[in-house]
């Protein structure tokens, strides 16, 4: 009987100890596939990744190709960095070489998607002029854009995300300028980012954009339509595509990639 009864203490004690198990393995599974889901949809959402793109620009008197290499670090929740650097060829020049290296800082101090301002934060861009002008590699000045993101949530399945954005653009740094483009520029643009989600695994992004260039020239008045796509292969993996439009420059950019996140 005293047998009997601590058998009996002793399968209570090890039915007790594999009930606590279970319910931690299955907290710690819920906090782990949390971590994991990756929602990039909302250029709000910060994560750390790498990100390989090859690209192809059509242009009205040239092709520029190459690869497009990102590297996306968030800290935290509220600021995100990323690094830019392009390797093109154009094939007018028959060039190949470093492009303009870019870097961006975002700091997004408001986030609560339950509203209808779902989001807000400012952000600065900046571009060196690192790619060759006379062949055809980059745009010959450094370029200054800092701007402002709010968060419009109007529903699960599509938000809107206005930015606003002032542009410097100096001085161009390649030797014998036209003296007309001797100067700085100071401009603005305006986009409406446009997540669209289809499921868990796919969602796209339709941006249109409208920019000034030049305050002082209505002529660089431009409207350009972007096109972004992704598929989450796994949580860690995604497959991506995009598509510029610079209509009245005769420019259209497609690439795609694979962003690899960690």
């Amino acid at each position: 009987m005293k047998t009997l009864r601590q058998l009996l203490i002793a399968l209570t004690l090890f039915t007790s100890l594999m009930i606590v198990a279970q319910n931690e393995s299955k907290q710690q599974t819920a906090a782990s596939n949390e971590e994991q889901s990756i929602d990039t949809s909302k250029p709000t959402n910060f994560y750390s990744f790498v990100d390989n793109t090859l690209e192809f620009s059509s242009q009205e008197n040239q092709n520029v190709m190459g690869y497009r290499g990102k590297l996306t670090l968030a800290p935290s929740a509220e600021h995100l960095i990323l690094f830019e650097a392009p390797l093109l060829y154009n094939d007018r020049t028959d060039k190949l070489g470093v492009g303009d290296l870019r870097a961006r800082y975002f700091w997004l101090p408001y986030k609560n998607y339950d509203k209808t301002i779902g989001a807000f934060g400012p952000s600065i861009d900046v571009f060196a002029p690192t790619g060759n002008f006379e062949n055809g590699l980059g745009s010959g000045r450094w370029i200054v854009s800092p701007g402002v993101t709010v968060g419009i949530m109007a529903a699960d399945w599509i938000q809107f995300f206005p930015i606003a954005s002032y542009q410097y653009a100096s001085k161009p740094v390649y030797n014998n300028p036209a003296p007309a483009l001797d100067v700085a520029t100071h401009g603005l643009s305006f986009q409406v980012i446009t997540p669209i989600v289809f499921s868990d695994k796919f969602f796209m992004q339709v941006t249109p954009v409208f920019k000034m260039n030049n305050f002082n020239d209505e002529r660089q008045d431009r409207f350009e339509q972007e096109v972004f796509a992704a598929y989450s292969l796994n949580s860690k993996m995604q497959l991506t595509a995009f598509y510029s439009g610079k209509f009245e420059d005769e420019n259209h950019t497609v690439s795609a990639g694979l962003s690899v996140f960690f």
